[in-house]
């Protein structure tokens, strides 16, 4: 799951000296690239790797950009946005606890319901309430600041802004907005290989699909039908023909024909759903891939997006944004995050056809910036722009391993195009961020920001399992630990202490949690002990230390959220990351293993190790962290920020 900004100045095309503004204008775009580290940054930049981004830095500034506690892209981006730490805007994990059930829930939006049931007859239903989506992030976003001004500002799917902020002149939300489906992407893979298991898979669905005399018919699942009493999803047929003569086929679906070759991605695909046939269908769309066809078939369909020709739900504001976005520049990915890291985990693609995909959506990314710079220009007077991109991250969470020769699963015959991957990236990031440069007015001030770096995931560490050897936790049948995952089959009676999530660690509450057990009085001072341990975890393998930045939620955040928050935030030593049973609740039995999944780089550790970048086109007075930035802004033009915001101007 899941991402970066910045500020923009003028300064000519290549001059080092700050050029008058020509108006009294004050303008502003600010490039978000979630992930792009300063390390990997300078480095390329001493090589002459990036000469634009040089540019930029030389121009201004160029500052490590301090990142959130923990640095998860939704805590991370959330601070940007509101100028306040997770004790302010509320977001402490992508994953969030309900003390009273103690299920797990997606932390940033949910659906509130106003409990009104449907109307039934026979095998249909009608519903006659109300349900809303509702953002769970707290706080004022800068660009509602920036309105209540009279600054036009168009806000292109900043992270946790869905759904989006009714505020500003445009906005499309991006990291939180689910696919059609209403799951956070979910890939169908079609193949008669008897090696692939049929059935569900993380982000995906593998269908065993045979061609019969050139024919195959299938049917795509599509979202769910709450006009049926059962709620069973929409499936809509389609059929593949083969040429016994060639690599190629003809995908047919909803009306719509396109002639595939082997190894080829298709355009967007519009698909309807009838969910009342002939009355009420909703739209998507999908792009189809090719895989094979002999001596295995095999078609990839990419997560149902929601349409931005023809929204199925709102993902922009004003509601007419993203049609108009679309007219512009052509449909695009709309799912929170394009880049399809599940299918390549699934090993559904390869590493090269990933990296295929991700140029799909780069190539997308710049129309759609053209388009937005384009608007920018043509429109006078003060105005701010912020436009996001995923590519670096996602790229770098599959890719990280290509080009480490100490990951543990690390291949000495990587092809050179693999191994250089993040290179090109950051490349691709250099040509786009010159292009930008190229056409800026005297006086706009750009800035180029992440919300994190990067580091090697290499090693997984069982919280739970630490938490467990170490007599906080209990299990009531340790024989069914690997059965068991959410934190079931956990002996609340006897447990003090338990982890969920990438970094957060919660003790067992009396009165807080639902069967707590440690007295209240006593929750800081378990609190610090358990600190303290932690700071003792080494590797055997290395005698590395495993946490680096243990904390207590009272010693870092601020705010009315702090006693929402998890009691210890861990932060794991740089090549170490929680493992994936802890993120999910699980309690396994070794301490530490090799993390051999192709997600293999991360930043959800020492936040002090993965910082995040600002490079900006005028000087900059200081360095920072995420929460400066929106006072940054607000600074610039002329606004004071409001008493909440914890951050000061780097002007």
């Amino acid at each position: 799951m899941i991402r970066i900004l910045l500020l923009v100045l003028f300064l000519g095309s290549c001059a080092t000296a700050i050029a008058e503004p020509a108006t009294n204008a004050r303008r502003m775009i600010v490039l978000g690239v979630d992930g792009l580290d300063p390390v990997m940054l300078r480095e390329l930049m001493n090589e002459g790797a990036t000469p634009n981004l040089r540019r930029l830095a030389d121009s201004g500034g160029f500052e490590a950009l301090g990142t959130s506690i923990p640095p998860q892209s939704p805590v991370a981006w959330s601070s940007f946005i509101t100028g306040m730490d997770p004790g302010g805007h509320g977001l402490f994990d992508f994953i969030a606890l309900d003390r009273e059930t103690m299920l797990p829930y997606l932390s940033a939006v949910r659906v509130e319901s106003d409990g009104a049931k449907p109307i039934q007859f026979g095998r249909w239903q009608l519903p006659v309430g109300g349900g809303e989506l509702k953002l769970l992030r707290d706080g004022r976003a800068f660009w509602q600041l920036l309105e209540e001004h009279g600054v036009p500002a168009t806000i292109f799917q900043v992270p946790a802004n869905y759904p989006p902020v009714q505020a500003g002149e445009a906005a499309l939300s991006g990291m939180g907005t689910p696919d059609l489906r209403g799951t956070s992407g979910t890939f169908s893979y079609y193949t008669d290989d008897a090696s692939m298991i049929a059935g569900p898979v993380s982000g995906g669905i593998i269908e065993r699909a045979t061609i019969k005399d050139g024919l195959l018919s299938a049917s795509l699942t599509g979202p769910s039908n709450v006009l049926l009493a059962d709620e069973s999803p929409v499936r809509v047929r389609f059929t593949v023909r083969t040429d016994p003569a060639n690599p190629v086929l003809l995908f047919s679906i909803d009306g719509q024909r396109r002639i595939l070759q082997v190894g080829e991605w298709s355009d967007w695909i519009p698909v309807r759903f009838p969910l009342l046939p002939g009355i009420i269908e909703v739209s998507g769309m999908v792009r189809v891939y090719v895989k094979q066809i002999a001596p295995h078939f095999g078609l990839y369909i990419s997560p149902i997006n929601i349409d931005p020709r023809d929204p199925a739900q709102q993902i922009s504001y004003p509601v007419n944004y993203a049609p108009e976005l679309a007219e512009a520049s052509g449909p695009f990915y709309t799912q929170e995050m394009p880049e399809d890291t599940k299918a390549l985990s699934a090993q559904v693609l390869s590493t090269a056809e990933f990296l295929d995909q991700t140029e799909l959506v780069m190539d997308e990314r710049r129309r759609l910036l053209d388009a937005e710079l384009e608007r920018f220009r043509k429109n006078p007077g003060d105005r701010f722009l912020f436009f996001y991109l995923s590519t670096v991250d996602q790229r770098n969470h599959m890719l990280a391993r290509e080009s480490d020769s100490t990951a543990p699963d690390y291949d000495p015959d990587t092809p050179e195009v693999l191994r250089d991957a993040m290179r090109d990236t950051y490349r691709e990031i250099d040509e786009l961020v010159g292009s930008v440069m190229q056409g800026l007015e005297p006086g706009t001030t750009f800035a180029v920001m992440s919300d994190h770096g990067f580091a090697p995931f290499r090693r997984g560490a069982s919280l739970n399992a630490w938490l467990e050897q170490h007599g906080y936790l209990k299990l009531l049948d340790p024989s069914r630990r690997d059965q068991l995952d959410w934190l079931e089959g956990i002996d609340w009676k006897q447990t003090r202490a338990f982890g969920l999530g990438l970094n957060a660690l919660y003790l067992n509450v009396r009165g807080r949690e639902r069967d707590g057990i440690v007295e209240p009085d006593a929750r800081a001072r378990l609190s610090r002990e358990i600190v303290r341990r932690l700071g003792d975890w080494h590797d055997p393998e290395n005698d590395e230390p495993v946490v680096t930045q243990a904390v207590l939620r009272e010693d870092v955040y601020h705010g009315p959220h702090v006693e929402d928050a998890p009691d210890i935030i861990v932060g794991y030593a740089r090549g170490y990351r929680a493992s994936w049973d802890t993120a999910t609740g699980k309690v396994a039995t070794t301490l530490l293993e090799d993390n051999a999944e192709a997600w293999s780089g991360d930043h959800c550790m020492d936040s002090r190790t993965v910082p995040g970048v600002l490079l900006v086109n005028r000087p900059l007075k200081a360095s920072g962290d995420l929460r400066d930035l929106p006072v940054t802004i607000l600074d610039y033009f002329g606004i004071a920020p409001p008493a909440e915001m914890q951050g000061q101007a780097l002007w």
